[in-house]
């Protein structure tokens, strides 16, 4: 007895079997993004050659504060092969975010994606000072910090974040701000005297209008003095550097997008920065014609030359993590200052030793900050000079907490400040 046994097979539809794999690949491969965000981290082949070049390595002398020893507690706890705990997570946080290693690492390992996307993963289980938190805050708003100094700036919460500071050790005068002339200076167009020949918007961020007027004026001068007109918008806000380096990628997006939007609608042919680490961040927008402000004043010198006064006082040069290791403009800073007849610059024994400043680092860890600092304003002769040079806002208002104790009587300015005051001008301030 045979038997048969009969299958009915409904019409196969190569279509509908076609779309439903490649919706489950699609799924799939999501899932594997999503859970490989840090597998870049196999790239590190473990040399050892990052180690002399990390800031927080040489104070601690420990390898879980080197970057070879980050990227191996990232792989254990991303690979759930060490339990997620407070010291591990403190380790990784230490982290300054320079980038020296990325300039030495044969491997070409994305360090400074591979922090930003751990912090932003593991951002609840870190905890950061309360101070932090409302900068941040703060800095995402339109004008937010501006407004944040103006209340810091009232005597009642002086003594407060004075209190605060004595149990957290916060470095003082963490939020040095300099509130005169705002209110005649910011906001709108200043034309040139000059015959015209453009014009251009400065980005000041969320906190030039506070802490960095001073270089806003001086570059508008120069810049009105080489024939261009200058337009400051209304309503800027943060790069959304200081969030993604703290564990907030979709606020640093929302910035950075905004930011977009805004500088796209300005009539001028380039919009200029002061900032290296704000540079760094808007670099990553699309179809903005950004430029350090620097390099565009340098330019415009070599075509149209200005006159500047003969200095003889040496001028001490420090140059930012975010200037050397990000943008890489190796030579700017001495070049733009060569431009002043006799210019002796007095530079760092220990030029890739980052200041401790790391963004908001100098309030997170300030400690660790300080430590740095120390250790870098050491790297000068600060003898010399009553003036000492910082291309980056961040690690001026860092330097200016301990400057002092080495030379009462310098000045911290950024580049373009120095300039301007030896412009020879009838219009000078």
């Amino acid at each position: 007895m045979m038997l048969i046994v009969t299958h009915v097979f409904k019409p196969l539809n190569l279509g509908t079997l076609y779309n439903d794999k490649f919706h489950r690949y699609k799924l799939r491969l999501a899932a594997m993004k999503k859970a490989n965000k840090l597998s870049d981290t196999d790239l590190c082949v473990m040399c050892g050659m990052c180690l002399p070049q990390c800031p927080t390595y040489q104070l601690y002398q420990t390898e879980t504060e080197s970057p070879r020893g980050r990227v191996a507690l990232m792989q254990a706890i991303n690979q759930q092969k060490i339990n997620i705990n407070s010291k591990a997570l403190l380790h990784i946080d230490h982290c300054l975010g320079c980038l020296n290693c990325e300039t030495i690492c044969p491997s070409r390992v994305p360090y400074g994606q591979l922090i930003d996307e751990f912090r932003n993963q593991y951002n609840q289980s870190v905890r950061k000072p309360w101070l932090t938190k409302l900068i941040l805050k703060q800095a995402a708003k339109p004008d937010g910090l501006h407004a944040l100094t103006s209340i810091i700036n009232k005597p009642v919460l002086k003594q407060l974040i004075k209190l605060g500071s004595t149990f957290t050790d916060l470095p003082k005068n963490t939020l040095t701000v300099e509130p005169t002339h705002l209110k005649s200076f910011y906001a709108g167009t200043y034309n040139s005297q000059e015959e015209c020949r453009g014009e251009v918007s400065l980005f000041t961020g969320c906190i030039g209008k506070s802490s960095d007027y001073r270089s806003i004026k001086d570059a508008t001068f120069i810049l009105n003095q080489l024939g261009f007109d200058v337009n400051i918008p209304e309503q800027q806000t943060c790069c959304g550097a200081m969030h993604q380096h703290n564990g907030q990628l979709e606020t640093a997006k929302t910035l950075l997008n905004k930011n977009r939007a805004q500088l796209e609608q300005q009539k001028s042919s380039v919009i200029l920065f002061f900032s290296p680490a704000c540079g760094a961040s808007l670099k990553q927008a699309e179809n903005i014609a950004i430029k350090d402000a620097r390099t565009f004043i340098l330019e415009a010198l070599r075509h149209q030359p200005l006159n500047f006064s003969t200095q003889k006082q040496p001028v001490a040069l420090h140059e930012s993590c975010s200037h050397r290791n990000m943008l890489r403009l190796k030579t700017l800073n001495t070049e733009l200052l060569n431009c002043i007849p006799g210019i002796q610059i007095i530079e760092s024994s220990d030029p890739s030793l980052c200041c401790g400043a790391g963004g908001l680092q100098s309030i997170n860890y300030p400690q660790q900050a300080q430590a740095l600092l120390q250790g870098k304003l050491k790297s000068f002769d600060l003898m010399q000079t009553n003036i000492f040079i910082s291309d980056n806002i961040g690690c001026s208002l860092h330097i200016k907490t301990a400057i002092t104790g080495y030379n009462p009587d310098i000045k911290v300015m950024h580049p373009i400040s120095y300039l301007a005051s030896q412009l020879i001008s009838n219009e000078k301030k």
